[in-house]
């Protein structure tokens, strides 16, 4: 078992301290730098809170969809890629529905992960 505070709400701690005391005290030519440090602070927080999970679910869906095993995540959205282009989303082909489906959930995950905000009902 870890201690606390736990990596999450290490990074929730210095987020805070540097949005709440550093930010107001930088020159505005330096603000925008560290507002992105912030940004990065603030996915790997919720990377860290989701965990390897969605990864997983994401190449289970996608050795699934492509009728593949697949070890990288990375491999795999090449060979759906590859798929798309070929026209295996076109409409009437047998798969469509299913692509659409998985392609919306991991969008939404991606989403949940770098700008939770941009979801705001958008993608279901």
């Amino acid at each position: 078992m870890r201690d606390r505070p736990t990596g999450e709400e290490l990074l929730a701690c210095a987020r805070r301290v540097l949005r709440e005391k550093v930010l107001p005290a930088l020159p505005g030519e330096h603000k925008h730098d560290l507002l992105m440090a912030l940004n990065a602070m603030s996915i790997a927080e919720r990377q860290l809170h989701f965990g390897e999970a969605p990864e997983r679910q994401e190449l289970a869906a996608l050795s699934a969809l492509l009728d593949e095993s697949f070890a990288d995540p990375g491999e795999a959205n090449r060979r759906l890629s590859s798929r798309v282009r070929e026209g295996g989303g076109d409409p009437g082909q047998p798969q469509r529905t299913e692509l659409f489906a998985h392609l919306r959930a991991a969008a939404r995950q991606r989403l949940l992960e770098s700008n939770p905000k941009a979801l705001n009902g958008a993608i279901t």
